[in-house]
């Protein structure tokens, strides 16, 4: 019998995310948990070691959304764990500013909508998992 091989998964290097804005507001994807509470997320991807953050963005934006977005610099920076509560694994968070010529979603599976929001009225709503970084994160 031979012995097995067990492929270890590759890491997560980072999570990346659209930040969309329009005169003070930015874009929110809205999610609905089976009780009926609404929370907010930004768009958003987990890449792996040596993937290209930027390119796997713009894929993630024109395959799920249907955005033809343009990628710029990096706007927020913080840290985001992609672990549990009680096995911590932080990772890096990035949120790249985007534009693009028509901003309007095809919203799919996980999500029921989208919302622009003012950053003040984002941070006092209800963060989904993947967003809570946005709280203690730093600007760039």
């Amino acid at each position: 019998m031979a012995g097995r091989t067990i492929r270890t998964p590759p890491k997560l290097s980072a999570l990346v995310c659209a930040f969309f804005e329009d005169s003070g507001r930015a874009l929110f994807l809205e999610k609905t948990d089976e009780r009926g509470r609404k929370q907010i997320e930004l768009p958003y991807i987990l890449i792996n070691e040596g993937e290209d953050p930027v390119g796997a963005l713009t894929a993630y934006l024109r395959s799920s959304l249907s955005l033809d977005a343009q990628i710029h610099l990096i706007f927020l920076r913080g840290r985001y764990n992609a672990g549990t509560r009680k096995r911590r694994h932080l990772i890096t968070a990035l949120a790249f500013r985007c534009s693009a010529k028509k901003v309007q979603p095809k919203i799919s599976a996980p999500y029921s909508g989208s919302v622009w929001l003012a950053a003040e009225d984002a941070l006092s709503a209800k963060l989904g998992r993947n967003s809570e970084w946005l709280r203690t994160a730093e600007r760039v």
